[in-house]
């Protein structure tokens, strides 16, 4: 995964739970199963717009299986002394082809929401597209995501918003590598 030039991290959030982050693997496929099941109904629409009682094996590898350019994502798990990884937050993106615009989406478990969580992945993940050549994020979100909205206001984040078709299509650029 060097190619990736990310290092595994441990990140503090907000309450002082440490979760760690590193990019997804093929083998993490059965975890984000399980994430999606731990995720609220709310939560699981306003990821994928539509209510899963479970995340279709065929969407688990699309999602778990990246080329580390193009098409990335991060997770946030946390493992507890004998028992398994848990991934308790995603972060990703798909770059458009041959552009340098991606399309990004973000998921925290209903647990592990208003910690901080979300907007550090996002962060980080704004960092490793940069680095891969990608100038801009776009994303849709649902008008009832308020917690998603107040987030990229707060990072500064939202400077096209247009609400088409009832969600919110929203770019911006990622700030220059400082």
């Amino acid at each position: 995964m060097a190619q990736v030039g990310f290092e595994p991290r441990v990140l503090e959030l907000t309450d002082g739970t440490r979760v760690h982050v590193r990019p997804i693997v093929p083998e993490d496929e059965p975890l984000l199963i399980e994430a999606v099941a731990a995720m609220s109904e709310r939560t699981v629409y306003f990821r994928f717009f539509s209510p899963l009682k479970r995340l279709p094996d065929a969407l688990a590898h699309r999602l778990a299986v990246v080329d580390y350019n193009d098409r990335f994502a991060l997770v946030a798990t946390t493992h507890k002394p004998g028992s398994r990884e848990r991934i308790v937050g995603v972060a990703r993106y798909d770059r458009a082809a041959k552009t340098d615009v991606a399309e990004t989406a973000v998921a925290v478990i209903d647990e592990f929401q208003r910690r901080g969580l979300g907007s550090a992945l996002l962060a980080i993940l704004a960092k490793v597209a940069r680095d891969q050549g990608i100038k801009t994020f776009t994303l849709i979100v649902l008008p009832e995501n308020q917690q998603m909205l107040g987030l990229l206001r707060k990072m500064g984040w939202i400077h096209h918003a247009k609400l088409t078709g009832g969600v919110y299509e929203i770019s911006f650029d990622l700030p220059e590598q400082s």
